[in-house]
């Protein structure tokens, strides 16, 4: 009797647990469903076009170092409305080189800055010749020294290095001159 006792309770518990285990629960979070119970196709609602969770790795296009020298033959350089400009600009073909100043030169050196302030000046690099085309280069370190005139603005510089906003390697080394007058 005993036997017939712990036999029938062990089989009343398995069946006991399969129907538990077997009935859906209902919650309010966000959980995965069956298709037939979800609202909407089931699928992706556009199939043609992935959706991604997550971060996408960046890669990038950029492989060696480069140098550029700025100025002289094949540059041109913007003439200025007047020594008050606080942009001056160098162009060769499509590769354009920026340098920012907070206001307008004077005659000294500021060193190399992300923006530009008192004694600091930016300076972008856009289409950087043995690099992908479309990439800003921006300089990391370095001097530039100014020399200004009552109608001319001169800056020198030389191993400027400029890198990608998101990647730190390959480099762009710069030297040359820009200006105008």
């Amino acid at each position: 009797m005993k036997k017939q006792y712990l036999l029938f309770s062990g089989i009343a518990l398995i069946a006991l647990s399969i129907i538990f285990s077997c009935s859906k629960k209902n919650n309010d979070s966000i959980t995965p469903t069956y298709k037939e119970d979800a609202t909407g196709t089931g699928g992706n609602p556009n199939a043609n076009n992935q959706t991604v969770t997550g971060t996408s790795t960046l890669t990038n296009p950029a492989t060696a170092n480069s140098n550029l020298v700025v100025g002289g033959s094949g540059w041109s350089n913007p003439t200025c409305v007047s020594t008050n400009s606080i942009t001056l600009k160098g162009y060769n073909g499509s590769v354009e080189v920026t340098l920012n100043f907070l206001t307008p030169p004077s005659t000294g050196t500021y060193a190399i800055a992300a923006n530009p302030s008192t004694n600091a000046v930016s300076m972008t690099v856009l289409n950087a010749p043995n690099q992908p085309s479309g990439i800003v280069w921006y300089a990391k370190s370095g001097n530039v020294a100014v020399s200004t005139t009552t109608s001319a603005i001169q800056a020198s510089f030389n191993g400027i290095i400029c890198t990608q906003q998101t990647f730190n390697f390959p480099t762009v080394g710069v030297s040359g001159n820009l200006g105008c007058n």
